[in-house]
């Protein structure tokens, strides 16, 4: 309204400047012109009185009246321009002197009477704005509260930059409420003052709510049985007595404890960095398991869980402690439990299939190893079938649909049932015996059934196969009968025959002991004579009887020869006469086997050296001393030597090697490189009168039983031989021979690693 009337006066103001203006023209114009003139420039003033902010003052004909109308339309526009923009902040102030609808807003002159109500001061408390104005401003307040704030307001300082309280304030109809109250002066010299408030009773039903759910939410934390704490900067900045009471420690203990104090040193890292990716926003929620270690030294197993929060307008994470430590524990058995149960009915021979109300029917809840086998599934797909699924499945797999439909009927009705025989083909060839049985719950209602399949193939099968068993078995008993009618007639001829062959057997006992004799005596009988005629030939051979002839001289060689030849065969058949009759008796002693080596070559060196065979002993430990019969070991290795000279080529070589065998035996290895022995004689040239050449023009002489002697020889002693050879190569001879406990009787032989040759 204020600003309207300013309007105005600026547009009458403007009249009277063009008044002015005119009347100074009438002046100079005459009297004709003027008046005309005028009469125009009346009529525009009357215009623009009544509508100031349009139109402008036509222009005159005369140049004087021209240049004056444009001056006074330039004014116009100017005085058009100011009070459009007076216009505006008036309409500003205005909506602002009116406030938000929730902001009183009250202004007073220096005697506190009200001058200005607005429209949220009207809402607020209830007074009309035309019936307050004059009022003092303390009817707004309860009784007291204006004498209260009265002494500050008569503070300049605190009244110029003004003051802010909650007070009581107090509506027309006498209701009271709490309201915020700033009172400031106004700028100026007038010294007024503005009174702003706003009402707080829903803000203070809205903090009575919330120290009401605080109290509660304080109430339900302290009384829980979960352990509750709050973490800020890794510290507990509060903590539950329930915490409390599972770490064994007072309340007040806990403040400001680092939470690496209570949770267990091994999973404290883990933790730690869970709770902290949580503050940092990266995970605002979580749980984990962990051990939660007191700081009296007792570990809980707890589940932790936390949430990110704020406490004090920090960043911050509330944890709730659950103990899990008998659940666990429970757990843990139970784990072990099924584990053992799924074991168990995995390892049985029997299948099983457990079908429980889902809720939709009997659906299968458990399959063991045996009946996905028999079925060919996996257990993923049996999972969650139900029962007319199942049977679909032993449908498809050859069952016989019209044998199941029975068994199944008594299924869904949670039944005893059995079926017998039911035959499948895939994924194998089979017969099930079905046994069904329902599942009772502890109420003792049946809530599924339990169904086992029994593979009863073999069982058939074995019973087929017994029936024609038994079956052969009825023919084969007639067989059997006749052919025992004529066994009695041939055992008559067996006995008969037996007590022939008992009469032939004591004759040829009779026989073999008299051949042996005989070979003995003979044996024994031409060695006495023929070490007479050797010693005589050598005699004659050394011309101690006389001289010789050169014809003389080679007859008598070959004679010697053969003598030898003669003396060697006596030797083999007495010492085989021996160890065939048993009379064989070994004289053991501690020898050095390089001795009994020395003394085989020296026996057998005339050989070696007409056939230039090359004679190399080879020793690889020091422990060369030997338990047995020096004799008999002699004649081991005479005899070895004499064969691997007699199939050698000439200019060969004969390698005797020593070394340390098996526990306490010595090995002794005979290398040739002769003929070589063929495959398939190898097994058989130990053998008595044994020879790989048997035919009359056979190249190489002897009886067959030096080997013979040689095995016989070691078995007494204990020991064993073994052969290898190659045709055209030569063979190795292996024995062993037992080593003497005194090893001081080989110490004077050659050093270690070194041998010997001979040619």
């Amino acid at each position: 309204m204020g600003i309207s009337l300013e309007g105005n006066l600026l547009a009458v103001a403007a009249v009277g400047v063009l008044a002015g203006v005119v009347a100074i023209a009438l002046a100079v114009l005459s009297v004709g012109v003027v008046r005309r003139s005028l009469r125009r420039l009346a009529a525009s003033l009357e215009d623009l009185r009544r509508h100031p902010l349009v139109g402008v003052v036509p222009p005159e004909g005369d140049p004087l009246l021209g240049a004056l109308t444009l001056e006074m339309n330039s004014l116009i526009a100017d005085l058009r321009a100011r009070l459009q923009e007076s216009q505006k902040r008036s309409a500003d102030l205005e909506c602002l002197a009116s406030g938000p609808p929730d902001l009183a807003l009250v202004g007073a002159d220096p005697d506190w009477g009200v001058t200005f109500f607005s429209r949220g001061a009207v809402a607020l408390l209830g007074w009309p704005s035309e019936e307050i104005g004059g009022r003092h401003v303390e009817v707004l307040f309860a009784p007291g509260e204006w004498e209260r704030i009265l002494p500050k307001l008569a503070r300049r300082s605190l009244r110029e930059s003004g003051i802010s309280e909650t007070m009581r304030m107090q509506r027309r109809d006498g209701r009271v409420l709490a309201a915020l109250v700033s009172i400031a002066g106004l700028p100026g010299d007038g010294g007024g003052v503005l009174v702003a408030a706003r009402d707080l009773t829903a803000d203070q039903e809205a903090e009575g709510r919330l120290r009401e759910s605080e109290e509660r939410y304080r109430q339900l934390v302290e009384g829980m049985g979960d352990g509750v704490f709050i973490v800020q900067d890794d510290r507990l900045i509060y903590a539950n007595p329930a915490l409390a009471r599972l770490l064994g420690v007072e309340r007040e203990a806990l403040a400001g404890v680092p939470v690496s104090r209570i949770i267990h040193p091994h999973d404290v890292l883990r933790i730690l960095e869970l709770m902290r990716r949580a503050q940092a926003g990266h995970e605002v929620a979580g749980e984990a398991r962990c051990l939660l270690s007191s700081i009296g030294g007792v570990a809980l197993e707890v589940r932790l869980a936390w949430a990110r929060s704020q406490s004090q307008g920090r960043r911050a994470l509330v944890a709730t402690v659950t103990d899990v430590t008998r659940r666990a524990r429970f757990e843990r058995a139970l784990a072990v439990s099924e584990a053992r149960l799924h074991a168990t009915l995995d390892s049985t021979g029997d299948g099983i299939l457990v079908l429980e109300d889902a809720g939709r029917g009997l659906e299968v809840t458990l399959a063991n190893r045996t009946f996905r086998a028999l079925v060919g599934m996996r257990e993923d797909a049996l999972i969650g079938r139900s029962l007319h699924e199942i049977g679909d499945v032993l449908v498809e797999r050859g069952a016989d649909s019209g044998a199941l439909e029975p068994f199944l009927s008594a299924c869904a009705g949670r039944r005893q049932a059995s079926a017998e025989g039911v035959a499948i083909e895939q994924p194998r060839r089979a017969l099930l015996d079905l046994t069904a049985g329902p599942v009772v719950a502890a109420a003792g209602e049946p809530v599924g059934v339990i169904i086992t399949a029994r593979d009863v193939t073999r069982r058939v099968d074995s019973e087929l196969e017994l029936r024609r068993s038994v079956e052969e078995l009825r023919r084969a008993k007639a067989e059997l009968e006749a052919a025992c009618r004529d066994l009695g007639a041939a055992q008559k001829d067996v006995a008969e025959r037996n007590e022939q062959l008992v009469k032939l057997n004591a004759e040829l006992r009779s026989l073999d002991e008299m051949k042996s004799n005989l070979l003995a005596n003979v044996s024994h009988e031409l060695h006495t004579p023929l070490v007479s005629i050797k010693g005589y030939t050598e005699m004659v051979l050394k011309r101690r009887l006389g001289p010789l002839t050169p014809e003389q001289e080679r007859g008598l060689g070959v004679a010697l020869k053969n003598i030898d030849r003669l003396i060697e065969m006596i030797d083999n058949l007495l010492s085989f006469s021996r160890i065939e009759k048993g009379e064989t008796q070994l004289r053991l002693e501690d020898v050095p086997l390089w001795q009994l080596i020395d003394e085989a070559i020296e026996l057998v060196g005339e050989r070696i050296r007409k056939k230039n065979i090359t004679v190399t002993t080879q020793y690889e430990t020091d422990e060369l001393a030997v338990r047995g019969d020096r004799v008999k070991i002699g004649q081991v290795l005479v005899n070895l030597l004499t064969n691997a000279v007699k199939f050698n080529r000439d200019g060969g070589r004969i390698t005797l090697t020593a070394r340390k065998g098996p526990k306490g035996f010595l090995e002794v290895e005979v290398a040739d490189t002769g003929s070589g022995i063929p495959q398939d004689a190898l097994g058989k040239i130990f053998e008595r009168f044994y020879q790989v050449d048997a035919s009359a023009r056979r190249n190489y002489e002897g009886t067959g039983i030096g080997l013979s002697i040689v095995r016989d020889i070691l078995r007494l002693h204990g020991c064993t031989i073994r052969v290898i050879s190659e045709i055209g190569q030569g063979t190795v001879f292996t024995f062993t021979l037992p080593q003497a406990r005194d090893q001081e009787v080989s110490a004077s032989r050659p050093p270690s690693g070194h041998g010997r040759t001979e040619t």
